[in-house]
């Protein structure tokens, strides 16, 4: 999120943009950008919502997914080393942190426990802090690998604010779950295309560089890429208009949890026109 507006607006509960600034000039401008085609729910409602659009029963509830993450003795260790080594001071403790990634826990952990992929692709990783918690899920669930592009985030470069050493890629992630992890180190305009054709990608997340541009290409490819019902998730949605534009351009309706605005969900979907057309990836031989 623009760091401007977030301080203006906090997250979460009663402090939601949409619910605090509703009347207020603020409001009428998020709600514009919105256009129709950005939910915001709470927690556990977004879950029971994506759930029931992908056709899943939900298995356990969003209090369930948290005492897991709670009781995750390599993330808490992982946290704590961390913490200790890189000076880290945003949450004193791993139940803090639980607590105040609300609606991280329930996109990147919780509907990821309920979907149970097989591949997940994301673009951005630097500290691996949201990462981790794919990862965790993964490992609950006893399935799934993730594979994430990556250039190591260089402090005022990129819209990145912290410098990580390419040795230091993921240092969030614990041991006991990096079998699951491959860290493809390169430029996403690159590397993206070639991973999507390369495995049949049950998610998508975009986490790297939040430019309008560069957010446009690739939800477009991942859209493009991937098969209709597959997830597209995407932090920072407040920086720009790049995911609310996504949204009304192809009539795909998105989620956002009030525990974190700045994150947007949808499930790809296509319209008559695009199935009767064809889908597939057409090679040329």
């Amino acid at each position: 999120m623009n760091l401007r507006l977030q301080k203006r607006l906090g997250y979460g509960g009663s402090k939601h943009p949409l619910r605090r600034a509703r009347n207020t000039w603020i409001g009428r401008m998020l709600a514009r950008r919105t256009g129709g085609g950005l939910v915001f729910l709470d927690d556990a409602e977004l879950l029971a919502c994506l759930c029931d659009r992908l056709g899943l029963e939900q298995a356990h509830t969003l209090d369930e997914y948290r005492a897991e993450l709670l009781g995750d003795e390599p993330m808490r260790r992982a946290f704590e080393a961390a913490r200790e080594r890189y000076g880290l001071t945003a949450d004193a403790d791993w139940d803090a942190r639980v607590a105040r990634l609300g609606g991280i826990v329930t996109v990147y952990y919780a509907l990821m426990r309920e979907v149970r992929p097989e591949v997940v692709v994301e673009t951005g990783t630097a500290e691996g802090g949201y990462t981790s918690f794919v990862l965790a899920a993964m490992e609950r669930n006893g399935r799934g690998r993730l594979i994430s592009i990556d250039i190591p985030p260089v402090d005022g470069k990129l819209t990145m604010d912290l410098t990580v050493a390419e040795s230091d890629v993921g240092y969030f992630i614990p041991v006991e779950y990096r079998g699951r992890w491959e860290y493809r180190k390169g430029d996403a305009k690159v590397l993206l295309p070639h991973v999507l054709l390369e495995v049949d990608a049950d998610v998508f997340i975009h986490d790297s560089l939040h430019t309008r541009t560069h957010m446009l290409f690739e939800y477009a490819v991942a859209r493009a890429l991937m098969k209709e019902g597959k997830l597209i998730l995407s932090d920072d949605i407040m920086w720009n208009e790049a995911f609310q534009g996504f949204l009304t351009a192809t009539g795909i309706e998105g989620f956002s949890p009030y525990g974190r605005p700045d994150t947007g969900v949808c499930i790809n979907t296509f319209d008559d026109f695009e199935r009767d057309a064809g889908l597939g990836v057409y090679r040329v031989d």
